[in-house]
């Protein structure tokens, strides 16, 4: 399901605020969105003219319904909407100067193909004008493109060895983008939409989104984001974006639904917990976004909004399933079942909202004992793993660790000495 661009034009700028809401177009643009990503342009096609025949195009959808046209190879439509999306603002002339959608039209139509890439010279060069921090924005885009343009790579090799190189290449640019969007939040805090302009701000989000090891540091960003919520210099749908991604990161519920599960073939099933989920669209529609009916069409799947009483008896059944196994895991504790408690924790650790942090803590001290009595490491591991949840939810107490006996054959370990030193 991981596209090309998939971040870049499924959902950057979907969030502009609308004071009403026209869900029949709404919805064909999601389920055009869907299929535009999975390059099926022959459906995608009727549904965009379907769309447009209720609402005009926004510079977004524009250029994605060019991009299905340009794929069926109908020149005339493609090299249309790339121009309306020009003209309603379209910015990002490095991504249209490389887009695999547009490969037809750079290879058979270069002269037209020139004249679109100069237009979108012309604008981007006026829209920088517009902007406080010009070379930052292009700075930003650059490292988005490299991010990219190697993804799109890998998932078009099947090669093993090209597979691990490619690899090994994105780990490699994954730590060098961290490292300057790091430097850049830094310096700037989150940069604003008028001093980086919406993609600026959109790509910076994209490289904050791609690092899930680090969730220190998308707290970080998180935080610097949280500044500008209520005005007009943030895209509201990152934010909620990535709020919901640092919860499901620190095992927490979601809040705004943009998080989803994936199965192993590469599609979603549908959105992964959502605290008081009911009352999801009420928060969605305080940030200007789509109802999640709506949402999920993007992602390929239905879904209605529960009833305040079915999400009450969800977070109940949530709660029961997790005090279930983690009552299974003490009994077997006892009976010295020690790979049954392994198990039952580890079940009971995947429910999102399920344990607290001082249940978390209690696991890390039953498995240390483990540990201390087995001096098989996979104890050892998952006794640092609900040690480091603790730590990334700033729920860590440095003298309550180093009092406590049952961790003292932790001391040689790099992940404990990173905690402590931490704390």
């Amino acid at each position: 399901m991981k596209q090309f661009f998939f971040l870049f034009l499924l959902f950057s700028g979907l969030s502009d605020s609308k004071a009403q809401i026209n869900t029949n177009y709404e919805e064909l643009i999601a389920k055009a969105s869907l299929l535009h990503l999975q390059k099926d342009y022959k459906n995608a096609i009727p549904l965009y003219r379907k769309a447009f025949a209720l609402q005009q195009p926004d510079a977004l959808n524009a250029y994605k319904a060019a991009g299905v046209y340009a794929l069926d190879q109908n020149q005339d439509e493609a090299f249309k909407y790339l121009n309306i999306s020009l003209d309603k603002g379209w910015t990002e002339t490095d991504v249209l100067l490389i887009d695999p959608y547009f490969d037809y039209l750079r290879n058979d139509y270069d002269e037209l193909w020139d004249s679109i890439s100069e237009k979108a010279r012309v604008a981007e060069l006026q829209f920088e004008k517009t902007l406080k921090l010009p070379e930052l924005r292009r700075q930003i885009n650059a490292m988005t493109i490299q991010d990219q343009r190697i993804r799109y790579l890998k998932i078009q090799t099947s090669d093993s060895d090209q597979l691990a190189q490619l690899q090994q290449q994105i780990n490699e640019l994954d730590f060098k983008n961290l490292t300057q969007a790091k430097e850049i939040i830094k310096k700037y805090g989150w940069p604003k939409i008028s001093e980086i302009g919406k993609d600026g701000s959109n790509n910076l989000w994209l490289l904050v989104q791609h690092a899930d090891q680090d969730i220190f540091f998308q707290k970080t960003a998180l935080e610097e984001m949280q500044k500008l919520t209520g005005t007009n210099e943030i895209n509201m749908e990152n934010f909620a974006f990535l709020y919901d991604r640092v919860q499901c990161n620190l095992n927490y519920k979601q809040l705004y639904g943009t998080q989803v599960n994936w199965t192993q073939n590469g599609e979603a099933s549908g959105f992964r917990a959502i605290i008081d989920e009911n009352k999801a669209d009420e928060r969605r529609a305080s940030f200007g976004l789509l109802p999640l009916k709506i949402y999920a069409l993007n992602y390929g799947f239905q879904y209605s909004l529960p009833t305040a009483v079915a999400a009450l008896n969800q977070n109940k059944k949530d709660t029961e399933s997790t005090l279930n196994l983690i009552n299974e895991a003490k009994k077997y504790y006892r009976y010295k079942k020690y790979p049954k408690v392994y198990d039952n924790y580890n079940n009971a650790s995947m429910i999102l909202g399920g344990m607290t942090s001082s249940q978390n803590y209690e696991a890390s001290v039953l498995f240390a004992k483990i540990y201390n009595k087995t001096k098989e490491e996979q104890y050892r591991s998952i006794a640092l793993d609900f040690l480091s949840l603790n730590h990334l939810r700033d729920d860590l107490n440095k003298k309550e660790l180093l009092a406590n006996k049952e961790f003292k054959n932790f001391y040689s370990q790099t992940r404990w000495k990173d905690i402590i030193q931490s704390l």
